[in-house]
């Protein structure tokens, strides 16, 4: 009897840690929300730790809630010059110690994500917008060891009005 109460207790602490798991955000979604945080703080220390992009709540407007709408496939490619400065920071930013390219062989991974996000511009407004963000992360290999960065916002880009929003439209309202 013992037993199969043991058995019951185990099903159900394996089916919580699933539920757990599945319900945890991801990575790519942290990285958004620690960004929308610093950049509402406008603190560049932080910001510098996991992007390459600002965004100026006084000039571009503040995040207050996002949802991620719009998840874009992957992409891998060998580390370009144009591509070192991302490179170094999604290195460096597991251990925060400023990492060095020599010898590496290092490869980008890049995804675009679509957000859709409630924006506090500076006169308080707040209005729904659709941004796209690219997150870049490096993995950089030097002889047996492997280092993976992290997912850093590497571009942010807001997207542009739909021609049928009434805000857009050149159609007159009756």
């Amino acid at each position: 009897m013992v037993y199969g109460g043991r058995r019951i207790a185990v099903a159900a602490g394996l089916a919580t840690l699933c539920l757990v798991a599945a319900c945890a955000p991801r990575p790519e979604e942290q990285v958004l929300a620690r960004f929308f945080e610093a950049s509402r703080a406008l603190d560049s220390t932080l910001l510098d730790r996991f992007a390459t992009v600002t965004l100026n709540p006084r000039t571009d407007g503040s995040i207050q809630t996002f949802t991620i709408t719009g998840w874009g496939a992957e992409q891998r490619a060998p580390l370009t010059d144009a591509r070192r400065e991302p490179a170094i920071r999604s290195l460096s930013a597991p251990t925060g110690e400023d990492v060095t390219l020599t010898g590496m062989s290092v490869e980008m991974i890049s995804r675009d994500v679509t957000v859709q996000a409630n924006v506090r511009m500076s006169d308080g407004a707040i209005a729904p917008e659709v941004l796209r963000v690219t997150l870049e992360r490096a993995i950089g290999t030097r002889g047996n060891s492997t280092l993976d960065g992290r997912w850093i916002v590497t571009r942010l880009q807001r997207a542009p009005a739909a021609r049928t929003s009434p805000g857009a439209s050149s159609v007159p309202r009756s």
